[in-house]
């Protein structure tokens, strides 16, 4: 097992040794964001940083320095907005470093949801290994850890999003020192009910022309005070306890077997190809 699973508290003699054996690493992200009067402003690198440690330890692998800046929307003081191309580039050149020095296997943790970033972030990377031969050794997952919780998968099934039962939860468990639920409040019935019903009813779209082709002008709606989305007051730290088992339990063992593949398809020459169809087969590269 590592002694340090932080690069950052590595030295760099330390790190040429891991890369002789291995060449995974993980790479997390959230931001400065709100999520309301009880949880802290660091909630989405909380979750990004607790679980990748959860997982470096079960890998046994590294993790990079957790990037503190990506695409919220929301504008409430606080709130450090930077645009999605800006935040994709640099995770890409961020790669692109650790690509040239021995890695090959990036899982990127991210600890804020935001479909805006997500989107962005996964097409920018195809194109970057499309655009970038060096990469064509390289396995990149965008991995969203509610993926490897059930429970936190059906909590979004019954509307329960942002700063809400999972997010208070996870952090009852992890750091319930920073939680304040007796601060904790909800938008009015109507609003708090239609950003469950959907979370980016928090968004006001504006445009001059009823054509569908017009690029519109977005804002946060000011009758948003708060912008809770699900219900907090139902947290617990034993259901943040259940979500990260379940998180680092399935999740280890998925990306156990992606990078044992990863690794074997390198000295192999074999690789998956995807048609249009949506079929997959096996070729020799």
């Amino acid at each position: 097992m590592l002694e340090h699973h932080k690069m950052l508290d590595c030295t760099f003699p330390e790190v040429r040794a891991y890369l002789e054996k291995k060449k995974t690493i993980i790479i997390p992200y959230g931001l400065s964001e709100q999520h309301g009067a009880h949880l802290p402003l660091d909630t989405d690198v909380r979750n990004a940083e607790y679980i990748s440690r959860g997982l470096a330890e079960k890998l046994d692998c590294l993790i990079a320095p957790t990037l503190n800046y990506t695409f919220s929307g929301g504008m409430f003081p606080g709130t450090i907005n930077v645009k999605p191309t800006t935040f994709c580039n640099l995770v890409g050149e961020i790669i692109e470093s650790l690509h040239l020095q021995g890695f090959r296997n990036f899982i990127i943790i991210p600890g804020h949801g935001g479909s805006e970033s997500l989107l962005q972030l996964k097409e920018s990377l195809r194109i970057l290994k499309w655009l970038n031969p060096a990469l064509e050794d390289a396995m990149i997952l965008l991995t969203q850890i509610w993926d490897f919780s059930p429970t936190w998968t059906r909590l979004f099934d019954e509307r329960d999003y942002h700063a809400a039962k999972a997010e208070t939860s996870l952090l009852l468990h992890w750091c319930p020192e920073v939680v304040r639920m007796e601060k904790m409040q909800l938008d009015a019935p109507e609003i708090a009910e239609g950003l469950r019903q959907d979370p980016d009813s928090y968004q006001l779209r504006e445009s001059f022309s009823d054509l569908p082709q017009e690029v519109v002008r977005t804002s946060q709606r000011k009758e948003i005070k708060l912008g809770v989305m699900g219900y907090p007051e139902q947290a617990s730290a034993e259901l943040g306890r259940l979500i990260e088992e379940e998180c680092l339990t399935l999740g280890s063992e998925k990306l156990s077997k992606a990078i044992a593949d990863a690794d074997a398809a390198r000295k192999s020459g074999k690789r998956i190809v995807h048609d249009n169809g949506g079929h997959l087969k096996i070729r020799s590269v």
